[in-house]
């Protein structure tokens, strides 16, 4: 997978910003014309006895605002796809926990102006980490190794520095508080409870009506009291 260079990671934050104006405008298109509401006064003797009647009104759309959100929409797609495959790249080159992705965002943070590092956060806890958390871009990203954990990209926390649990593939230190790093965490496999793994074993002997979802417990019972008696 081709390295990526700061300027085209520096691009792919570039892309987010626009892809969030482009969903403002999308909503505005939406919403024009705005809705007219209008609210019937109670009249002074009706004052003990406030009127509840509210009328709603709302002018039907043209086709060219409808054309307009439909070409809004399809440039959001055309601009995520382009900054997933980017982001997809950067983690797949990375090393350790930092990419050129992480280095930028952490520099905005340090050294951007207060709306812009604003802009920043959201942007990566309501889009980025959604995105990457997409089956799609673990497998791409992880491959083979996508069984058995999952990254993400997150400000580093006390408790991951400590880690009592030990869910985190990489470790982090104190000075790493605060950072957005690039992290894997340990898939956890649960065990099947005992009625769970019967089920399974059931359902593969096919004796389970996938229908009525009933499962032929009675055959089970037989088979345990031959178990009993030294049969089986």
């Amino acid at each position: 997978m081709k390295t990526l260079t700061e300027s085209l990671i520096k691009e792919v934050v570039k892309s987010a910003k626009l892809f969030k104006e482009i969903q403002k405008d999308e909503i505005k298109a939406k919403k024009i014309p705005s809705p007219t509401v209008k609210i019937a006064t109670p009249k002074v003797k009706d004052v003990k006895k406030p009127s509840k009647v509210a009328t709603i009104q709302a002018k039907a759309v043209t086709l060219d605002q409808i054309k307009e959100v439909i070409k809004l929409g399809t440039m959001t797609l055309t601009t995520e796809k382009k900054m997933t495959d980017t982001i997809v790249a950067d983690l797949f080159n990375m090393e350790g926990n930092d990419s050129i992705l992480t280095l930028e965002v952490n520099r905005i943070i340090k050294e951007g102006r207060d709306s812009e590092v604003a802009s920043v956060k959201k942007w990566v806890k309501t889009r980025l980490q959604t995105l990457i958390k997409e089956g799609s871009v673990q497998d791409r990203v992880l491959g083979d190794k996508v069984k058995d954990q999952q990254i993400t990209i997150k400000r580093v926390t006390k408790p991951m520095v400590a880690d009592k649990d030990g869910i985190y593939l990489d470790s982090f230190n104190e000075s790493d508080l605060g950072k957005y790093k690039a992290v894997k965490i340990r898939k956890v496999k649960n065990e099947d409870t005992l009625e769970e793994s019967l089920m399974k074993w059931m359902r593969s002997q096919k004796l389970h009506d996938k229908d009525s979802d009933n499962y032929e417990t009675e055959t089970v019972r037989a088979l345990l009291d031959n178990i009993d008696k030294g049969i089986v």
